[in-house]
């Protein structure tokens, strides 16, 4: 049989991307099963597959079947409507949002705003001045042309460094160095990731608040 036939008569095809990002997109190994059947049925000519005929063919209970089933469409990876056909209801499913969620996960990160033109610099250079409240050296001018161009630090990234100085109260070029320094060992390229990381230290902090033994006496007086 030629290879032409065989996907007319319904041989599953996957991209080998589904496989490589498993995890970004499936709650369950069973679940990715089970989204197959759909993806089959969608793919080639046969008519709907029922629930009972997956539990069947995978070795799953029925309930644990539509279990998947419920969990494919809260993650948005599988949609079923219902249509009117010659006076009849019938149920459609499509399997595709997971193959449009892929997509999406390939599409390459936009990348942060580049230092294209000679007036975006002294834009720079004026805030730096501003907030550091003196003027930048022609070293420090040296060295923040070499932090964006050389070394392929976006000006966002930069910008956020500096409000990181201020807020610490350490205006100086040396300590914005260093925040550079630190996020490019961490692998922090961009605002996101810092702010992502902000978040976890704002929540790993909240964790680890201790209550004073004099405060746990005061609430204690409220139970009497």
């Amino acid at each position: 049989m030629k290879l032409s036939q065989q996907y007319q008569s319904g041989n599953l095809v996957l991209p080998s991307a589904l496989l490589f990002h498993f995890k970004d997109l499936f709650p369950s190994a069973d679940d990715f099963l089970v989204w197959q059947f759909f993806f089959f049925q969608n793919t080639s000519k046969m008519d709907e597959i029922a629930s009972s005929q997956i539990s069947q063919a995978i070795g799953k209970s029925i309930s644990e079947v539509n279990r998947s089933i419920e969990s494919l469409q809260e993650a948005g990876l599988l949609q079923f409507k219902t249509i009117e056909l010659a006076g009849e209801i019938e149920m459609i499913c499509n399997a595709w949002p997971a193959i449009e969620k892929l997509d999406e996960l390939l599409q390459p990160a936009p990348a942060e705003k580049p230092l294209s033109e000679p007036n975006d610099f002294k834009i720079l250079v004026g805030e730096f001045e501003r907030e550091l409240g003196r003027l930048l050296s022609p070293f420090e001018i040296e060295d923040l042309q070499k932090t964006i161009q050389e070394d392929k630090t976006s000006v966002d990234l930069v910008r956020t460094a500096l409000r990181e100085a201020v807020f610490n109260n350490k205006t100086n070029w040396r300590y914005i160095q260093a925040i550079l320094r630190n996020w490019r060992r961490e692998g922090i390229t961009t605002t996101s990731q810092v702010e992502a990381k902000q978040a976890d230290r704002e929540s790993q902090q909240a964790k680890t608040v201790q209550v004073s033994q004099d405060f746990k006496d005061a609430m204690n007086l409220w139970k009497d």
